[in-house]
């Protein structure tokens, strides 16, 4: 990975080509995607607005024109590029500005709370938009025959989703840019300041102020129905998963455990999700006041 962030710093051209290389493969295998936006939040991270601007729109063009000769959907990749990379760039210039961590993730939560709070205004009902776009991604009965389902539970399953989707693409989205944010700050801290990113990264507290909103947010999901209310939940606990695992990696340093409690951790992530998300957003929360990382500490003091 050293390697790579060392290639991508060597110019603009080096930066644009790894950008756009890894965002056509992103379009097979989607973790690619958040490697592309990582480059552009890395040239974003240690040279700015405008060096970004040099990389990503000759990257974004080519992806665009290489799309047009190959599949005939050219403007659809430009525009999968300027998801991935925009809210990605946008994070990382927060960073290089404010310098904070915690800052930088609720910019990230407000992001995705504009996209829901905007879908809502300005679509008059996303749930029917979203009823209709299911049916036909996923048409019933073609689904049943393929999964040995009945069509009437397949339509049951697109009624329950349909509420959640706006929600559900905006936490997507979000979750996708502090990533690759995450993977861009790492890329920095290796390259020029060794061991900076692990410290950091560990430090992160998003505060009580965010964390009784995120309690509120969700008590409201809760026990009321509109679906702007279920969407903005689903927002806010993407961003508090990457507190619950600032708090993980704290006091794992903490106890002086070994990195295979981490490993261990991430892999359940992968198998037991949804469950030890919703974990990790708990414990992100109730951290605010716990400080469980604090407590783990030989002296008393974080």
């Amino acid at each position: 990975m050293k390697a790579l962030a060392e290639f991508v710093m060597r110019g603009p051209v080096n930066a644009g080509a790894v950008a756009a290389a890894t965002l056509l493969l992103g379009l097979v295998v989607a973790p690619f995607a958040w490697l592309s936006a990582a480059v552009i939040a890395l040239v974003a991270l240690r040279l700015g607005g405008f060096a970004t601007l040099r990389v990503a729109v000759p990257a974004l063009l080519g992806v665009a024109l290489a799309g047009a000769l190959v599949t005939g959907q050219g403007v659809a990749i430009g525009v999968s590029g300027l998801i991935a990379w925009l809210p990605a760039a946008i994070l990382a210039l927060v960073l290089r500005q404010r310098v904070r961590l915690d800052d930088t993730l609720l910019v990230a939560c407000a992001i995705g709370w504009v996209l829901v709070l905007g879908t809502y205004l300005f679509v008059e009902d996303p749930t029917g938009l979203w009823r209709d776009l299911l049916h036909r991604m996923m048409p019933p009965e073609t689904m049943a025959a393929r999964f040995e389902l009945s069509a009437e539970a397949v339509r049951q399953m697109i009624d329950t989703m349909a509420p959640l989707m706006t929600g559900l693409v905006a936490m997507s989205a979000v979750f996708s840019a502090i990533t690759s944010l995450l993977l861009a700050r790492w890329w920095q801290s290796l390259l020029y300041n060794p061991g900076g990113f692990g410290s950091e990264f560990r430090a992160l507290r998003l505060g009580r102020t965010a964390a009784a909103i995120v309690l509120a947010v969700s008590a409201l999901a809760l026990f009321t129905t509109p679906g702007w209310i279920d969407s903005l939940a689903l927002v806010v606990a993407s961003v508090y998963v990457f507190q619950g695992l600032a708090v993980a990696h704290g006091v794992v340093k903490g106890l002086e455990l070994g990195p295979g409690w981490l490993a261990a951790l991430y892999i359940a992530m992968v198998a037991l999700m949804p469950y030890v998300v919703v974990g990790l957003m708990i414990v992100g929360a109730a951290d605010a006041w716990a400080d469980y990382r604090r407590r783990v500490q030989p002296d008393g003091n974080g």
